[in-house]
């Protein structure tokens, strides 16, 4: 894989999402002031590389192709959703944690797995949600993994303006080659976005490589702080057989039924202050929609995987009105 360096050149003209309005002479960043790198594997690297001085999309270099197609567990950031035009009984159901304050980076772990999606147009999401302002003026960024897709609504990743992809080595909106299995393997990456201290922008990480960022002029609420910020689960629930959705979050399976290798989980969780010092969440709550569907549970021992907790769960079940 050739990498893209400090020197390569992202040209606007071939990166769709640079068109907009508030990025015309946007100068590129080609990377933040500090972290190291790791690995990490995606599908599309079996077949080949980008070159020199690219980035890759989902689809072949640029070429500019929906997001919405079923293919679970693809890597998602910069999540625009609209359902204003769809069934007003649409619900999203949640199993999160949220943490209030002050903050310029958040760091976590998360478990992939391959959840059964009930229609097309439900999706199950496993992210990290980065937010500031009220609920008449929010600027939020998302990231995390997610299966299926909004059906013809809304954009992901780079099929939105305003994300600046930075390197060759992650493609957003693709696959991970491998994903946990029930009682079996599992497999997890560490999510995170961090405020640059010298521009203001606010860079996307993965597994310890610097995906790219979202230049300050984007927001007008972020470009100062972040006052919130949620982990955990959220899926959209259609009830297209008339009943709620049986679309699993996660595993699928419940906190209550075990623990390892059994439902999902985040691990090393960690926010940053606004003195730029990583700390765990403090004075956190937990926001379920509705336990008999999607429930959370805070790990009680932090010693070995840092501040965490087990969610998801199967939708509809036995125990289900």
């Amino acid at each position: 894989m050739n990498d893209v360096n400090d020197n390569a050149i992202v040209k606007p003209l071939r990166q769709p999402s640079l068109n907009h309005t508030l990025l015309r002479n946007h100068i590129i960043q080609m990377t933040p002031d500090n972290f190291g790198t790791l690995q990490l594997t995606q599908t599309w690297q079996k077949y080949g590389s980008c070159p020199d001085g690219t980035t890759r999309r989902k689809g072949k270099y640029y070429k500019h192709t929906p997001l919405y197609k079923h293919n679970p567990s693809k890597l998602s950031s910069y999540k625009i959703h609209d359902i204003s035009q769809k069934d007003t009984s649409w619900e999203h159901k949640y199993a999160a944690i949220k943490v209030e304050g002050n903050f310029q980076g958040v760091q976590a772990k998360i478990n992939l797995w391959k959840p059964v999606i009930e229609t097309r147009s439900e999706i199950s999401v496993s992210q990290i949600w980065v937010a500031a302002g009220d609920l008449s003026d929010t600027n939020t960024i998302e990231l995390g993994w997610i299966a299926a897709g909004y059906n013809n609504s809304g954009c992901y990743n780079n099929d939105c303006d305003g994300f600046v992809l930075t390197t060759s080595n992650i493609c957003l909106g693709g696959d991970f080659s491998e994903v946990s299995t029930f009682n079996g393997t599992q497999k997890d990456a560490i999510f995170g976005v961090h405020k640059d201290q010298k521009t203001g922008n606010w860079w996307v990480r993965l597994q310890g490589i610097d995906v790219g960022y979202y230049p300050s002029s984007l927001f007008n609420k972020l470009s100062k702080t972040a006052d919130r910020i949620n982990f955990g689960g959220e899926i959209l629930n259609t009830k297209s057989n008339g009943r709620h959705t049986s679309t699993q979050m996660g595993s699928g399976h419940f906190p209550s039924e075990g623990v390892l290798k059994t439902s999902s989980y985040f691990n090393e969780i960690q926010v940053v202050d606004e003195n730029n010092v990583a700390e765990n969440p403090k004075d956190y709550e937990i926001h379920i929609t509705n336990a008999d569907y999607y429930d959370l549970g805070i790990h009680n021992n932090h010693d070995t995987n840092g501040f965490g907790f087990n969610y998801e769960g199967p939708g509809y079940n036995a125990k289900c009105p």
